[in-house]
């Protein structure tokens, strides 16, 4: 239930700066076929799950709001390749199929004895709560 809050954050401020982003620019369009909306939103979302990772451990930024963390099969903290992995086979396909590629994600969360979702699956890696003595 955290990861999809997790998501949800991170879709939701996404959403806001593409959409403070496309008033800035104010091109009379409004948002639904605004192609500098679109473009604003999916390149501040990827940044958020490639750059903000890459300098928190492997956290999103929806995870450092719901006190989730990443780590790695081995119990340590995901490495480069780990969170790139996460990043564009995790998050690649759900752009690529407007969204339903989430639908894949919750299927595996609830084959896999673990409850990893795909992006979690393919990178090795399992989200759960952040302890308090982890670090």
């Amino acid at each position: 239930m955290q990861r999809l809050i997790a998501v949800g954050l991170e879709l939701i401020v996404a959403g806001l700066i593409a959409a403070l982003y496309t008033e800035w620019n104010d091109t009379g369009r409004g948002y639904e076929p605004n192609p500098i909306f679109w473009r604003a939103f999916i390149s501040t979302h990827i940044s958020f799950l490639l750059a903000i990772p890459l300098f928190a451990n492997g956290r999103t930024l929806g995870m450092l709001l719901t006190n989730l963390t990443a780590t790695s099969n081995n119990g340590k903290i995901p490495n480069f390749f780990q969170i790139i992995l996460r990043a564009v086979f995790g998050f690649g396909p759900v752009i690529l199929t407007n969204g339903l590629w989430y639908f894949v994600s919750i299927i595996t969360g609830l084959i896999d004895k673990k409850g990893r979702g795909w992006g979690e699956f393919v990178s090795y890696t399992t989200v759960k709560r952040k302890d308090q003595n982890f670090d």
